[in-house]
């Protein structure tokens, strides 16, 4: 009987150490760069950890590291699939240390945005509703209060949008063979507006024809430096698409 009773014991404690550890299923996926999956550590520069409530499958936490182990960021979805939405807590973090901190509620921010110095001191506490900033503080390093600011400004082509229209009317030049064959469209071309607002790895990603992406390329290349774009106050860069309209007259 003690026997027995001694069974029943150890099989109790396998079956919730079993229902433990399916409460929060988990994966790992392992990546080369943000967007590239790999098969294994070996080729990956970071990788991320899913949680599955297994109660609702729909309700999912990931969490990305560096591939030393290093937290980057925390990030919570309800609906995960078939399109992620944010719901919850975001954290970003930097070297290991909480950065910034906010709240969403159906992919808008929602409550509380924080953001952190390099010190631990809080930097910018804004307030959002439904996606609306509602009120905001920023602090010095200190933690003196300080100007608010806008957490993030685009980058921006000197003298406004346009200013860009006038640039690209008056520099584009139709390729005459394009011309000749009534080639017309729109070519889109992408670009990297970087923290000193030169432009860099430019190329196309809506082809039209290929004398009318040689001449957007060209028109993107000889562009002036843009305003750079910032975030929380520090330059940082920013990709741009550009479509570059090609349009015969009649």
């Amino acid at each position: 009987m003690r026997l027995k009773f001694r069974l029943l014991q150890i099989m109790m404690a396998v079956l919730l150490v079993g229902v433990s550890a399916m409460a929060f299923a988990q994966d790992t996926i392992w990546f080369s760069k943000p967007g590239k999956l790999v098969v294994s550590r070996d080729s990956a520069e970071r990788f991320n950890v899913i949680y599955k409530d297994q109660a609702d499958t729909q309700k999912v936490r990931v969490m990305r590291y560096l591939i030393d182990g290093t937290l980057h960021e925390e990030l919570n979805f309800y609906p995960y699939v078939p399109d992620k939405v944010l719901q919850g807590v975001f954290k970003r973090y930097s070297g290991g240390q909480l950065a910034e901190e906010r709240n969403y509620a159906k992919n808008q921010l929602d409550g509380s945005f924080k953001t952190y110095w390099e010190n631990g001191q809080l930097r910018r506490d804004d307030w959002y509703e439904k996606g609306t900033f509602i009120s905001g503080k920023c602090y010095g390093i200190s933690g003196a209060d300080t100007t608010w600011f806008e957490y993030q400004k685009q980058a921006s082509y000197p003298g406004g949008v346009d200013s860009l229209r006038k640039y690209l009317a008056r520099n584009l030049r139709y390729p005459p063979l394009a011309k000749a064959e009534e080639k017309q469209g729109s070519v889109r071309v992408q670009f990297t507006i970087t923290k000193d607002g030169s432009l860099e790895d430019i190329f196309v990603v809506n082809s039209v024809d290929p004398y009318l992406d040689q001449e957007a390329i060209r028109l993107v290349t000889q562009m002036p430096k843009w305003i750079p774009a910032t975030q929380d106050g520090k330059l940082v860069n920013m990709y741009f698409i550009l479509p570059v309209v090609f349009q015969l007259r009649e």
